[in-house]
């Protein structure tokens, strides 16, 4: 019995977006990646409670340096409150020297010792004078305060004192107020190299030679040097210095003067900054590394530093070096390229504030010296770093006297908070792609599982619905193997109901054929007997319906029986355009009504098959376009090379082929004639029957309703054996 087509892939999807198995799960397990994004902000939170106990620390050790300095007077004398104002262009930062200085005119001995030069402007005028400018250095050490001028002068005018005055050559001056409030001034002149005289000037204005200013004078390369040693009890809280400049000594006077404050009046003077040496030595006792000190007093101005923001150079460590060798390459490739992108590594290479400072300013230091303790988060100058910073007033007894500020970096916490992360980072993207991988593994194998189930239920049904085989049931105790064995039992059962469908018309036709037979043997023989009209009438109305109960078993059987026939067809290779031909002349004999006309062209169209099958099928689409076609109009075969196969149409005037019928009109059992106006039975097989032989000939068959709607064409294409 014939069987209707199915869909060849009926459980694929169409054109679009397809996601699979592997696809899903992936997606699903991107959920995952929510974890390192908990654990970047449960390290973001773990970093600010560093910060917060970093910064009690810089607190804690403010307290403990302001609790040792308090109450003792005597490592504030010399940062004393000055009844005067304070300006940090003329005051003086004396440094304290760790060994005393030789006056021998040389500098080798200053580059040994932690004194910061101070420059002093150029002056202005002739060439000369714009040429001129001094740099110099100042420190204490024991009773003695020594001090190193290097002077630029492109013309240096040296006194002749048995001629020139003091004033006519180039000198330096020397303006101190004693710790007895007295102000005096020195004048020290240029002979040559070699020891220089001091003056003291005097209020009336005599110069007197005084003894105890140690001067040392050496012309050097563009200019000279003038190396200094004042008696620490000749210095009190304020202290100056200027170099005088003469260009023109006929003139008698000074051109130009460079100083580090105004030394022609005591209130002019710069205050005398001298770090306390027992502050100093304090505070580098109790600093710690990576951390830094200062002292400050009530101006603000620093009195001891100690101590670096700035990371010691780290030791090598072969053994920690070679453990750590994979992890710090494996780091530096996979996990801190992606964690630069969120997190900013610490960076030691900033700009920092100059140890030799003079003043500072900030908040906390405001905190310290209203007597509370301040604390206060900033940017280093370059902005490549944070420096905490916590400051502590120091008291004498009620009195704030100065103020302890402690710094350090957050650097430490940041490569904390990075290397925590790293190592979280890694963990995570170790499960992650781990996990990803596992679940790649797993969606992978369950599709193949799929697949095979799949294609097995496709290769198990043929185009038109014939159960060819079954699926291998699988053994696995899961969902999808009670599948596969669903799916096998279902096909059994189905292969064993479609064969029962497929005999079902041969046993029919066979079991029916009998009975029929003795319907029509009674049927004549009551012809036979004399009865009335009426009886007449059914005994022809029997007739006419046994004639269709005929007609009905033999269409069933013609496409049973050629099923079967179709795989003991032998094979010949003959001309198709002969067997169209040949048909075309019978029709013309059998239906004088309609105009048949066939076009071949020129050449062969040899085909490897059975001419008797392709007459039968060309019976069967004649006989439908002529069913379908109105008396008078022609019907059309043409037969056409189209690359390596032979086309055959035939062409009918008629009613066009409804639209959802295009693809379904070779199926079995599927007609578009109108029932109430057939003359005969039809079951629809007939273009099924087509089908079948255009397939056993390796070609294919397919309907489509002419361009200007004035009827249908149906199109067998045959491969042509000179092209196999």
């Amino acid at each position: 019995m014939a069987t209707a087509d199915f869909p060849a892939n009926p459980g694929r999807r169409g054109p679009g977006l397809r996601f699979g198995l592997r696809l899903k799960l992936f997606l699903a397990a991107s959920i995952l990646l929510l974890i390192p994004l908990l654990g970047f902000l449960y390290v973001r939170e773990l970093e600010h409670l560093l910060l917060k106990v970093q910064e009690q620390g810089v607190v804690a050790t403010a307290r403990a340096v302001g609790t040792a300095l308090n109450d003792r007077p005597s490592l504030f004398l010399s940062g004393e409150v000055y009844p005067f104002a304070l300006a940090q262009d003329n005051d003086l930062r004396i440094d304290n020297l760790p060994a005393p200085i030789v006056i021998d005119g040389q500098t080798e001995d200053w580059a040994k010792q932690p004194v910061t030069p101070h420059a002093v402007g150029a002056g202005a005028g002739s060439p000369e004078s714009r040429a001129f400018s001094a740099r110099y250095r100042i420190g204490r050490q024991g009773n003695a305060i020594y001090a190193l001028f290097e002077v630029q002068d492109a013309k240096v005018v040296l006194r002749d004192p048995d001629t020139d005055p003091l004033q006519a050559a180039d000198h330096l001056e020397v303006a101190v107020v004693t710790p007895d409030d007295e102000f005096l001034r020195f004048a020290i002149d240029a002979r040559g190299t070699g020891k220089a005289v001091v003056h003291l000037l005097t209020a009336d204005g005599e110069q007197v030679i005084d003894n105890r200013i140690q001067a040392i004078f050496r012309l050097v390369p563009g200019g000279y040097l003038m190396e200094l040693r004042l008696p620490r009890s000749l210095v009190g809280p304020r202290l100056g210095f200027t170099v005088v400049n003469v260009d023109d000594p006929a003139a008698g006077s000074a051109v130009v003067s460079i100083s580090t404050s105004d030394t022609s009046g005591k209130q002019t003077l710069g205050a005398v900054i001298v770090p306390s040496p027992e502050v100093s030595e304090l505070v580098s006792r109790l600093g710690r590394a990576r951390s830094r000190i200062w002292v400050l007093d009530v101006n603000r101005r620093v009195i001891a530093q100690a101590g670096s923001l700035r990371a010691p150079p780290a030791l090598n460590n072969p053994a920690q070096d070679a453990i750590m060798r994979f992890w710090e390459a494996a780091a530096d490739v996979l996990v801190r390229p992606i964690l630069r992108l969120a997190m900013s590594e610490p960076n030691e290479d900033f700009q920092d504030i100059a140890p030799g400072t003079y003043r500072l300013e900030g908040r906390e230091i405001d905190d310290a010296l209203a007597g509370q303790t301040g604390t206060r988060r900033r940017l280093t100058p370059d902005s490549r770093a944070v420096v905490l910073s916590a400051a502590q007033p120091v008291w004498l007894e009620d009195k704030v006297v100065g103020a302890v500020l402690i710094e350090e970096t957050t650097n430490d916490v940041l490569a904390l908070r990075n290397r925590a992360f790293e190592k979280l980072f890694a963990a995570l993207l170790a499960v992650y792609v781990g996990g990803t991988a596992a679940l790649l593994i797993f969606a992978t194998r369950l599709s193949l599982r799929i697949r095979r189930l799949r294609d097995e239920a496709e290769h198990s049904i043929d185009p038109h619905g014939r159960v060819l085989g079954t699926v291998s049931g699988s053994d696995a105790g899961d969902e999808l193997g009670d599948l596969s064995r669903s799916f096998a039992d279902i096909l059994r059962r189905l292969q064993q109901y479609t064969g029962y469908l497929e005999s079902l018309a041969g046993r029919l036709s066979h079991e029916l054929r009998t009975p029929v037979a003795v319907v029509r043997s009674s049927l004549d023989n009551l012809k036979q007997v004399e009865l009335s009209d009426e009886a007449r009438v059914y005994l022809h109305r029997a007739e006419d319906g046994l004639t269709r109960l005929s007609t009905i078993f033999t269409r069933m059987s013609e496409a049973t029986r050629l099923e079967q026939s179709l795989a003991s067809v032998e094979r010949e290779r003959f001309d198709l355009a002969d067997v169209v031909r040949g048909c075309v002349e019978g029709y013309r004999l059998a239906h004088r009504e309609r105009v048949f006309a066939f076009d071949a062209g020129s050449g062969a169209f040899p085909v490897v098959g059975s001419p008797d099958l392709v007459a039968q099928m060309l019976d069967k689409i004649a006989a439908n376009a002529v069913e379908f076609s109105a008396a008078g109009s022609t019907i059309r075969f043409e037969l056409q090379r189209e690359a390596a196969e032979a086309r055959l149409s035939v062409l009918n005037e008629g009613p066009p082929l409804p639209a959802d019928m295009h693809d379904r009109l070779f199926e079995s059992m599927i007609s578009v004639r109108d029932k109430q106006a057939q003359s005969e039975p039809h079951l629809g097989l007939g273009l099924f029957i087509v089908r079948l032989i255009a397939e056993f000939h390796g070609g294919r068959a397919n309907a489509r309703n002419l361009d200007d709607g004035s009827g249908v064409e149906i199109r067998i294409d045959f491969p042509l054996a000179d092209t196999q």
